[in-house]
Order: structure tokens, then sequence, then C-alpha cells
């Protein structure tokens, strides 16, 4: 995803994944004035964008906002999943890459504090 925005009149280019792109908008918009100037991605990320926009009343940071947190919902209950199915098994691989994901989810949880 490629997006041009214009924060309190500058001019500022955001390139990556549509994920990533939300995240930055989130992290250095706030408090400020934020208009899409061109947006060049893929046609469910568009679709997705401009649902987003029309539900947040095109503000562009809540919609960030909103969109960043979705993914963060969505990986929180992938890893929640895989850690339900970890637990009953006993091998040394299985209880590694529980621990590895008890931990991700605490890093998750944190992210989500800064969306709410």
């Amino acid at each position: 995803m490629e997006i041009v925005l214009s924060m309190d009149g500058n001019k500022v280019k955001y390139q990556g994944s549509f994920r990533k792109v939300m995240e930055n908008i989130v992290k250095e918009g706030k408090d400020k004035d934020i208009k899409i100037l061109s947006v060049h991605s893929h046609q469910k990320e568009l679709r997705r964008l401009k649902r987003e926009l029309r539900a947040n009343n095109k503000d562009v940071y809540k919609t960030a906002k909103s969109i960043a947190k979705w993914y963060l919902v969505k990986e929180y209950r992938a890893v929640n999943r895989q850690l339900k199915e970890l637990k009953n098994k006993s091998d040394k691989g299985s209880q590694k890459r529980y621990e590895e994901l008890k931990e991700k989810l605490a890093q998750i949880e944190e992210q989500c504090k800064i969306y709410k």
C-alpha cells in the first residue's frame, strides 16, 4: 500500500503493508489535521479503507486507529487459539512454542492498550 497524506500542511508518504501504514498513521497523526491526497493499493484494501472512512465520518486518524486495532484483535485471537491447542501437548517443541506465544500474547495486549 502507498498513501500520501497532508498532516498539518506537510506532505507525508507511507509505504508498506496495510497494517504497518495504518499503525504509522496512528503513531504520528495524533492531534493533527490529516487529509488523504492519494492512495495506491489492492482493491480489497481500498474497499476496507473506504468503508472504514465512511463509518468514521471521514476522520483519517480514527479510521487508521480502528483498522490497526482490528489487525491486533485478529492476531490476538489467532495466538490465543494456538495456545489452547498447544496447552495439552507435552513434547518439548510444543512447550517451547507455547512459551513464545504466551510472550507474544502479552505484547499484543500491551499494544491494544494504545488503541483504546
